[in-house]
């Protein structure tokens, strides 16, 4: 068959498919169900005679036709991107982005930084609600984009997705630890006699402890996340704090924790919300974040 009356959303399951390595991880880049983005596949290697992917436990193998195949769809889709970068060159707007200092600066900057490069007129403003509700700040039109973890679902006029998710680590300052005797390992009880620092600004990372673990927290709280990482670091208490960051902003003077007889900590969910009928520079946002997130 012409790969040219191949249609182009068959093209691009098969794409996303083979960039993320797996239908789930597709179908949440294309917000779209699982057995959609099957279908698609299924219809494409119909239609070109070829088998493109073994799924198993591991995902989706691509054959050795979808690896001969993938370079050329990519550049194809690089050539559509650059499309979009020239009908929006000349668009000059502003979009209003609700979300965390933290996520802003460290999560989001890649990104940000990548997209301003793309499209210079458009003009990015970001919008911090003391207490993270930025769920109902977009619902007000307050702002066009919402980036958190959501405690609460959005109304059925909002667009949601799952952006990325994180661990979390409990850690302590290497004074503290010497000063209480603790190693890199702790018991539950040994950890509810310690102080333990949280911020105070959302109670999603507390929320979420409190149910895996099953009992109400003791918490000293801070007005920021910034400020319960510095209490931590220098050597007030024991804190918890993301992953990737620590990774990330390696520290020679904290050990991370586990507590032996309980659950690790949950994944926090980062999500990015919008109105389902979103503005021509929203709906670019969008596409370029999950491209972005699904790489």
């Amino acid at each position: 068959m012409d790969i040219l009356n191949v249609n182009l959303n068959l093209l691009k399951s098969f794409w996303t498919v083979y960039k993320t390595g797996g239908i789930i991880k597709a179908a949440k880049a294309l917000d779209m169900a699982p057995p959609a983005v099957t279908y698609n596949i299924k219809q494409l290697e119909k239609q070109l005679d070829k088998k493109l992917f073994n799924t198993g436990k591991k995902g989706a193998e691509p054959t050795t036709d979808a690896k001969a195949l993938f370079p050329l769809v990519e550049a194809a889709f690089e050539n559509l991107l650059k499309c979009n970068e020239y009908l929006y060159t000349d668009n000059k707007g502003t979009l209003r982005i609700g979300t965390t200092t933290l996520h802003t600066d460290f999560y989001l900057i890649d990104f940000h930084r990548k997209f301003m490069a793309r499209y210079p007129n458009i003009t990015l403003e970001f919008y911090h609600h003391p207490q993270h509700d930025y769920l109902t700040m977009l619902e007000n039109n307050k702002v066009d984009v919402a980036i958190m973890q959501f405690l609460k679902r959005p109304s059925a006029s909002i667009n949601i997705f799952e952006l990325f998710q994180s661990g979390m680590s409990f850690f302590t300052s290497k004074e503290f630890a010497a000063i209480n005797n603790i190693k890199d390992e702790l018991t539950f009880n040994q950890f509810l006699k310690l102080p333990f620092i949280c911020h105070s600004q959302s109670r999603t990372v507390l929320d979420k402890l409190e149910k895996a673990f099953d009992r109400k927290l003791g918490a000293i709280t801070t007005p920021s996340v910034q400020v319960a990482y510095d209490m931590v670091v220098n050597g007030q208490g024991i804190g918890i704090y993301f992953d990737r960051f620590l990774d990330a902003n390696p520290n020679e003077n904290i050990i991370r924790l586990k507590i032996k007889d309980m659950p690790p900590p949950p994944n926090s969910v980062y999500e990015c919300a919008y109105h389902k009928k979103p503005s021509a520079l929203v709906a670019l946002y969008v596409r370029e974040l999950r491209s972005f997130y699904s790489a």
